[in-house]
């Protein structure tokens, strides 16, 4: 039998594994822009969408500070899992990201019945980046001024006025099911596969109501072209102070409505540490520029952070707190 080494020699054997790991990964990663090494971050909604309105000015600074090309690749589909599974399946080196998303990475994956990954375990998450209140808000053809108002409206006619979504497994899709189990209403929902799809046919009048982003809702307010009606969140929101919280809205069955969106960046499984602390610390780096910040909070966006431990304990929470939802709801997707 051969007999184990001293205690100290094994400790000495095990730090310098450990800082050979610590320095081979980060250099195989951080190789020169425009080479095999370049970062692909792929955002599993369409472009011109809130996820890809937000992620390229992010993208940009992190370019800079990174001194790394990063190219982003729109891939949506199935509620944002389609792209987001394909990182799923990635190399672990850092060099394939996702864009991530309380609605691939908290509701889809509950939602339909074969979801494409399990959102805890297939996926290495590295920084909550932003967070972002929704808007009700209906045609002006519409005649609801106020939450109210529309409650009345559409409990004296149920399933005459549809509602858009972003797609099936969106959080514009189960914020609008809350709503309708909250207020016990009845609308139909028209998913598309993504706001920026929808939004001509609300635009047109052909869709009466949409439970969207205030990113994309806020011009059409501010030009009348949607009626606002209240955020989702729970404080109002800067850039559309008018507009109260659902839970100011008078009505008991709201007063404790509260849902907004958020995002960040996720890494395939097994990320190394190395990797994920990079990241992390480039990425908070970049959200404390205020060229940054100026330009995310004009889009209505509250600017987050912290460290990846913090992401995966919020990630935790999300998917408990929808999954949970959706099964009072009795809501899927095939």
């Amino acid at each position: 039998m051969t007999p184990a080494p001293p205690p100290n020699t094994a400790r000495r054997r095990h730090l310098l594994g450990a800082a050979a790991a610590a320095l081979v990964l980060p250099s195989a990663w951080a190789r020169a822009p425009g080479s095999s090494g370049r970062i692909r971050l792929v955002i599993p909604f369409s472009a011109g969408a809130t996820s890809d309105l937000l992620a390229r000015p992010i993208v940009a600074a992190l370019e800079s500070e990174l001194g790394q090309t990063i190219v982003i690749e729109n891939k949506p589909g199935v509620g944002g899992m389609l792209g987001a599974a394909e990182v799923a399946r990635a190399a672990p080196d850092g060099l394939t990201l996702a864009w991530g998303t309380v609605s691939n990475h908290a509701i889809a994956p509950s939602l339909f019945t074969q979801p494409l990954y399990d959102p805890l375990r297939d996926f290495t998450p590295v920084a909550l980046l932003l967070s972002v209140p929704h808007v009700v808000m209906v045609h002006p053809s519409v005649p609801a001024r106020n939450v109210p108002e529309l409650v009345a409206l559409l409990r004296a006619n149920p399933g005459r006025f549809d509602y858009a979504s972003s797609g099936n497994g969106t959080i514009s899709h189960l914020i609008a099911e809350a709503f309708k189990a909250a207020t016990r209403t009845f609308s139909v929902h028209i998913p598309y596969r993504s706001s920026a799809q929808g939004l001509p046919d609300f635009i047109a009048g052909r869709v009466a109501l949409m439970f969207d982003t205030v990113v994309m809702s806020r011009p059409l307010v501010q030009d009348g072209r949607a009626r606002g009606l209240a955020v989702t969140s729970a404080q109002r929101s800067h850039v559309l102070p008018e507009l109260p919280t659902l839970q100011e809205s008078g009505l008991a069955e709201l007063r404790d409505f509260e849902a907004s969106g958020w995002f960040g960046i996720y890494g395939p499984p097994q990320l190394p540490a190395p990797v994920v602390e990079r990241l992390n610390a480039a990425l908070n780096r970049v959200l404390q520029r205020s060229d940054l910040q100026a330009s995310l909070r004009a889009t209505g966006a509250s600017i987050l952070g912290g460290t990846a431990a913090h992401f995966a304990a919020h990630n935790q929470r999300e998917v408990a707190r929808w999954s949970a939802l959706i099964r009072r709801l009795g809501v899927r997707v095939d």
